[in-house]
């Protein structure tokens, strides 16, 4: 069966974009070179439900296909695409919950998903905290954001697919759904300006934000002696971001004021909820890629992780308006990709829609410049996985997409890596040696190796 390509450009990126995608010029010049070596910064993207694959791989020879058009022909973004093919789901044990469950889970961890209280969850450290837990990222940096769109019309499959994200065994960090505050979070700061009056109004807000900080602090740390163990860990994890946004309140005040402290959505007041706010989904994964280039870019979080949806997402497209498309195509489209052509229609282009908004995050990021005529794309690593291959479950082949040049870490960008079948979790390991962590292997396999075929510098 022959797809038919849709046809996007840069430019069109760019107009459908608008005004949103322009990066202020404070933003542009705010930016030094990063320091030789540095560990560059990682986004970790999470979509679901597979892809079709006859339309997401290129063709031998070529470095071109109908979903991944927008960004490999892009002359900025293609040049610094890598495509992993071959990665296949590789459970360790009898792993719970069914294909949703286990990739959602386990790409990002290497675990086995096991039953938890309401549903399957992790079944260890997930690859973003144990980057923000081993990476020794500077004082005034964020460790770890992790947060994602949820807006749909449709109760959560069970807990567990809430969040991927984890410290431990079935220990889930929550999935922030709130934009604005994430937004104060990071680029909060309190105001400033040149006069002796504005700086020590400055100074005012930062002693009594850590005086706060200190009682809260205190009051963890006397809860935590009188719990058991793994009550303990969870306030421990608590007491530990406390103290690194107490670090960075420090730490980072002159130099986040210097070039990024009126940071701004380009949109407020949009609902950024859960259930029932799939009005608002579209709208808000443009301005969360608006938010994670603005975080990237001003180095004001080590790694961030982002989840388009909840595990096994039921999202309904109607913004796509495409043609015959059925009210739930989570059962009805991805489940059925099994040869129907025109399913295959529908579901191609709903993917290519998520290439789309991948594309715009990357041509933000390529629009920042971080000296020595870096930019803040070349400086990050961006990961682009699904927690499967094909809508009915299949665990082969499992679409991954690297973004960036990873701060020079990556030798050779901008070809099909495709060496056979290989482990999901070399995934894992390759990523923790790129961000500095030596690793032979990765979750429930220590030994896995990295991934065969990618060009490590």
């Amino acid at each position: 069966m022959k797809t038919q390509r849709p046809q996007f450009s840069r430019r069109d990126l760019l107009k459908a974009a608008g005004a949103t995608l322009a990066v202020p010029v404070f933003l542009k010049n705010a930016f030094a070179a990063p320091a030789p070596g540095a560990v560059p910064n990682l986004v970790l993207l999470h979509t679901t439900n597979g892809t079709h694959q006859a339309a997401f791989w290129p063709a031998p020879g070529t470095f071109d296909s109908p979903i991944l058009h927008t960004l490999l022909t892009d002359p900025v973004l293609g040049p610094k695409t890598t495509l992993i093919k071959g990665i296949n789901y590789h459970p360790i044990g009898n792993p719970s919950g069914n294909g949703h469950d286990q990739g959602f889970h386990g790409l990002y961890s290497g675990f086995d998903s096991i039953a938890g209280p309401g549903g399957s969850f992790g079944g260890g450290i997930s690859l973003d905290q144990r980057v923000a837990r081993e990476v020794p990222f500077p004082a005034g940096k964020l460790k770890n954001i992790h947060c994602g769109v949820q807006a749909v019309n449709y109760q959560a499959i069970n807990a567990g697919r809430i969040s991927f994200s984890a410290v431990g065994p079935a220990q889930q960090i929550p999935c922030v759904l709130d934009l604005y505050a994430l937004y104060n979070t990071v680029f909060g700061t309190p105001p400033t300006g040149n006069t002796t009056a504005d700086q020590a109004a400055a100074q005012t807000l930062l002693a009594q934000r850590k005086s706060i900080l200190d009682l809260v602090a205190s009051d963890l740390t006397a809860l935590e002696n009188r719990l058991g163990p793994n009550e303990k860990q969870k306030v421990d994890l608590h007491l530990t971001a406390v103290r690194d946004f107490e670090t960075r309140l420090s730490a980072s005040h002159a130099s986040v004021v210097a070039g990024c402290s009126n940071v701004k959505p380009s949109q407020t007041g949009v609902n950024t909820s859960g259930q029932g706010n799939e009005a608002n989904a579209e709208v808000l994964e443009h301005l969360f890629m608006e938010f994670i280039a603005n975080t990237v870019g001003c180095n004001m979080v080590g790694v961030l992780s982002f989840q388009f949806g909840r595990g096994g997402d039921h999202f309904h497209y109607k913004w796509l308006n495409i043609p015959g498309t059925p009210a739930d195509c989570h059962d009805l489209v991805a489940h059925l990709d099994t040869g129907d052509p025109n399913i295959a229609r529908i579901f191609t282009a709903i993917k290519v829609w998520y290439t789309t908004i991948v594309s715009e995050l990357a041509t933000r990021l390529s629009m920042i410049p971080q000296g020595n005529g870096a930019t803040a794309l070349d400086n990050s690593l961006v990961v682009w996985g699904n927690e499967i291959a094909t809508g009915p479950h299949g665990m082969t082949n499992i679409p991954i997409v690297f973004l960036g040049g990873a701060a020079g870490r990556l030798a050779k960008t901008g070809y099909v890596v495709d060496a056979g079948p290989q482990p999901h979790q070399r995934l894992g390991a390759t990523v923790l040696n790129i961000m500095g962590i030596p690793a032979a292997g990765f979750g429930g396999f220590p030994t896995c190796g990295l991934i065969s075929g990618l060009a490590l510098s």
